[in-house]
């Protein structure tokens, strides 16, 4: 008989970069595909995939057009792990994020 485990902790989201590479791997395609047709160098892609880098707006919105992404979240899942980066270690973080929830946004 198998275990199961379960916990009261909700789903951890991944990384921008693991979800990318989540997204490519689940439709068959390899790294070189993606970087060609998003415009991107392959070592510099290879690298948002591992988190060790982060794409640019410009770069977030071509690989939300290629992979037929929301750039509204695309974008928003940049900006989180930009914050999530500088602010890891940050004990104020979670009070911060609060309040920008808290905070009545405009839209465009």
């Amino acid at each position: 008989m198998s275990k199961t485990s379960y916990s009261d902790a909700p789903p951890v989201a991944p990384h921008l970069g693991e979800w990318l590479r989540q997204l490519r791997v689940e439709r068959g395609l390899p790294l070189r595909a993606v970087a060609d047709a998003t415009d991107m160098d392959l070592a510099h892609l290879h690298k948002i995939e591992l988190g060790q880098r982060l794409p640019t707006e410009d770069q977030t919105v071509k690989l939300a057009k290629f992979f037929k992404l929301d750039e509204t979240e695309t974008q928003a899942r940049r900006i989180a792990e930009e914050f999530r980066r500088y602010y890891a270690d940050n004990p104020a973080a979670p009070q911060a994020l609060q309040i920008l929830n808290d905070l009545p946004w405009k839209t465009r």
